[in-house]
């Protein structure tokens, strides 16, 4: 972006991201070494372009690890933060209100989640996205869905957003203001409002409707024609972001995938698919040699597993991989 378009940015600014499997628990690795392909790997790509993007914001990806087997957490942390000082693979179950919400230890049981919005996937990442939204001590925070990566946190436009209003939200496009809640930001002044837009989300979820609903009644009934206080018109807090959102994310390592069903073109169940036996290796080779500030459980998976596949790629046969 030209000087001209940037703005003062704010000292501490961090973007989260958010991924959930269906599955809780996982299934079992594969036994010849491979791993399920725990996210795609475009959006690994868009989150560390992220990071680029934005060398002094902290970037965030959120996963839950009761969703991912041990060696896809290590697989997919490697992967997201290679080479980078600024990006960070995330716990969700590290946030107790996370860990203890019944809402969040519902495995997904829909063949057909992906039509209509339908599956209990979608409620739970409703609420878990505002939850995100509110953790760490940072003056502004924000959330987009990973196909929306190129937010620019910077820009004259966001910031003004959120200097007026203390907040700015996705809209469908620039000629349709409209509100989507695939994308937002907010600094310490609407950290409130984010809060108790979560308490409702999370009730609402529970009746089986997802947070988007309550997200428009909430800016309806608030901020655009408040009983109270001078009304916002949408145009000065909704961003364009476009309508693409989620609408193709699938889960690559799941016979469920969401391309078209669980099933392909000659209707024949599709197979999960797969991280190979070698990228896995390489992947893990690589953590069990970078050895300066890593976690110590982590490198000892990494290093038995290294050990482990040499054997079975010696033998042939798997060696409690």
């Amino acid at each position: 972006m030209p000087d001209s378009e940037k703005v003062n940015k704010p000292k501490s600014q961090v973007l989260n991201f958010l991924w959930l499997n269906l599955d809780l628990p996982p299934p079992p690795d594969p036994e010849d070494g491979s791993i399920r392909q725990p996210l795609p790997e475009e959006y690994i790509g868009n989150v560390r372009a992220a990071g680029m993007a934005h060398p002094s914001a902290e970037i965030d990806l959120w996963v839950d690890s009761k969703r991912l087997t041990p060696r896809q957490l290590v697989y997919l942390k490697r992967e997201v933060e290679e080479g980078t000082t600024n990006v960070h693979l995330k716990d969700l179950r590290t946030i107790p209100d996370y860990d203890n919400e019944e809402l969040y230890n519902r495995a997904e049981t829909n063949p057909n989640w992906r039509s209509g919005y339908q599956g209990v996937i979608w409620l739970q990442v409703d609420a878990a996205k505002i939850l995100i939204s509110l953790q760490g001590d940072f003056e502004q925070k924000f959330f987009a869905d990973m196909d929306h990566f190129h937010l620019d946190i910077e820009s004259e436009k966001v910031q003004k957003m959120i200097g007026q209003h203390g907040l700015l939200i996705g809209s469908y496009d620039a000629n349709d203001i409209s509100i989507e809640n695939q994308l937002w930001g907010f600094n310490s002044t609407r950290q409130k409002f984010f809060e108790q837009y979560y308490t409702t989300a999370l009730q609402d979820a529970y009746k089986g409707s997802n947070g988007y609903y309550s997200l428009c009644e909430k800016v309806r009934r608030e901020l655009t024609y408040p009983d109270h206080g001078p009304s916002i018109p949408l145009k000065e807090i909704c961003l364009p972001i476009g309508s693409e959102g989620m609408a193709h994310a699938v889960q690559p390592g799941h016979e469920w995938s969401g391309e078209g069903g669980g099933w392909d073109d000659e209707g024949k169940k599709k197979a999960p698919a797969v991280i190979s036996a070698d990228k896995v290796a390489e992947v893990f080779n690589g953590v069990a040699a970078d050895v300066q500030g890593a976690d110590t459980a982590v490198l000892t998976a990494a290093a038995t597993y290294q050990q482990n596949f040499a054997k079975w790629k010696q033998t042939g046969r798997t060696q409690s991989l």
